[in-house]
């Protein structure tokens, strides 16, 4: 039967219409785009966190990092796509939604547009936007393949800088926000050791990581003793009197998580649960962050 709903005048289909010349939603879903916007709410944390007036370089800072992540993540799926084929296939260039080149150009033309938009903020802005690009760049062609630890700490740098980013926005007191992304550094650290756990067979074939080096065991050790470093740290911002008792009693809950999901994760070596737990902890301390910050 034809459907009469996709199909239009003189029997073209409409979905393959506009998957042949829109590449329906894969130029979106090769960004990433929750990752992205998760990455610009950290810019606004971290704006908040400085104390600084709230502006239109704000905003500018939020739309630099959101195009930035977003390369950085299309430049990652075409270095990648050898990976990707094994532990991924459904993301858009090892399903062919997109081409390898066109993803290739796709990602440089957004680190240009962030780069670009980062002059408008100012100069220390624009050097942590120009550093960061050439950072995710140089992490997707090399140092992911270098693998180890390496790579963990490049990832984890990359998830915290934006909160700094936020702060040289406003140009405010960025202590309490160096302060936060040590925080989320460390934590991202863990997380991504148990990521790399997680992808340890597809991994194994094509790149070194700690897992693969160490075995699953003692990395799983070393994500727990990272956790544990950061519950260490997180009442600090409360103690230098940077931020209020709410943000004690949220970081409570975000650090019983953590503890919770570190314990359980020693004793069934499970990476997904972890990782997944883990992110729900950060979100639960970003969200300590930003009211203990009001």
């Amino acid at each position: 039967m034809i459907d009469h709903y996709t199909t239009g005048l003189y029997g073209i289909n409409i979905n393959k219409y506009l998957q042949k010349n829109f590449g329906s939603m894969a130029y979106l879903k090769l960004l990433r785009p929750l990752n992205c916007m998760m990455a610009g709410i950290a810019v606004l944390i971290g704006a908040s966190i400085a104390l600084g007036p709230l502006s239109w370089d704000v905003a500018l800072a939020f739309l630099a990092t959101f195009l930035i992540c977003g390369a950085g993540n299309a430049i990652n799926d075409y270095f990648d796509i050898e990976i990707d084929r094994i532990n991924r296939p459904a993301r858009p260039l090892p399903s062919g939604e997109i081409s390898l080149q066109t993803a290739y150009y796709y990602s440089l033309i957004l680190f240009a547009i962030g780069i670009l938009v980062s002059i408008f903020i100012n100069i220390y802005a624009l050097l942590l936007a120009f550093f960061n690009s050439i950072l995710l760049y140089i992490y997707a062609w090399k140092i992911k393949k270098g693998g180890g630890i390496t790579k963990n700490f490049t990832v984890s740098y990359l998830v915290a800088s934006p909160f700094v980013f936020g702060g040289l926005a406003v140009v405010g007191n960025i202590l309490p926000t160096l302060l936060l992304a040590l925080l989320a550094f460390i934590v991202n650290t863990s997380r991504e050791i148990a990521k790399d756990m997680e992808d340890f067979v597809g991994d194994r074939k094509y790149i070194r990581t700690l897992p693969s080096e160490i075995g699953l065991k003692s990395s799983s050790e070393i994500a727990a003793i990272l956790v544990i470093i950061a519950l260490l740290i997180s009442p600090l911002p409360y103690l230098l009197g940077f931020l209020n008792t709410v943000y004690l009693a949220l970081v409570t809950i975000a650090d019983a998580i953590f503890l919770y999901s570190t314990i359980k994760f020693l004793r069934d070596l499970s990476p997904t649960s972890f990782q997944k737990n883990i992110k729900i902890g950060m979100l639960t301390a970003l969200v300590s962050f930003f009211i203990g910050s009001l």
